[in-house]
């Protein structure tokens, strides 16, 4: 019971550490989407200038056909916005459901270490039930895609704001996109490097080594790590 403790304790300070993160960053990415949806709808200072415009062309010229003032039906957001809107919203409510999920888990855990009222053998019989249902019911598999689910966040976020800064100026997409890209690219390497050091070695025959010095374990091992090599392992024997 001594090392369930501590593996609890672990997991309620990684996920209270999360929870901290992803209000941070709801509370950011919130700020951007209230700017974002605008370009979702016609702006009204143009139907007043519209307006404007038509009672101008009246005034200049009252007996002649003057064309007709351009309905806001007629608006239609561009591709553009449409995409950083996708991205920026998914993001935000991705990090709300890990928020969500965040404050569910919190509240299995407490009710999992609560024993109340019972004897030391009593106890240890509720434990070893309760253990049991928490592997059988995958909840601890639920706190791993905690992680995934606030990262999946960010890098939509990140690939909105280039999407963004695209439609702004070049010069300023290019040098953000070079961050961001770094950034993402660490993040996919650090999750195939365990998978990739995997296939080195069991497949040698595929790449050329030294046979005599084995590689130190990659120690790059994370959620999405584990499940890059699920999804890599299901595709390679469904396929052969």
């Amino acid at each position: 019971m001594e090392e369930e403790k501590i593996r609890c304790e672990a997991w309620k300070e990684e996920v209270n550490n999360l929870l901290i993160f992803a209000g941070l960053f709801s509370a950011v990415i919130t700020a951007f989407v209230i700017e974002s949806y605008k370009t979702l709808q016609p702006d009204p200072n143009n139907a007043i200038v519209d307006l404007l415009s038509h009672i101008a062309s009246r005034l200049d010229n009252p007996l002649n056909d003057v064309s007709p003032i351009a309905s806001a039906a007629s608006f239609s957001p561009s591709s553009s916005s449409i995409r950083v809107n996708i991205l920026w919203f998914l993001s935000l409510i991705l990090s709300l459901t890990t928020v969500l999920v965040g404050i569910i888990t919190l509240q299995w855990l407490r009710e999992y270490q609560s024993y109340p009222g019972l004897t030391p053998k009593q106890s240890l019989a509720v434990f070893r039930m309760r253990s049991e249902g928490m592997e059988k019911w995958y909840v601890w598999k639920i706190f791993t895609a905690l992680p995934l689910l606030l990262q999946t966040a960010l890098a939509l976020f990140l690939v909105g704001v280039v999407d963004f800064l695209l439609t702004l100026d070049n010069k300023v997409a290019i040098s953000v996109s070079v961050v961001i890209g770094l950034t993402l690219l660490f993040l996919a390497a650090t999750t195939a490097l365990p998978m990739l050091q995997g296939l080195y070695l069991y497949f040698p025959f595929l790449f050329v080594r030294d046979l005599s010095k084995e590689p130190s374990q990659c120690p790059y091992k994370s959620p999405q790590s584990h499940v890059f090599r699920a999804f890599f392992s299901f595709g390679f024997y469904f396929f052969h």
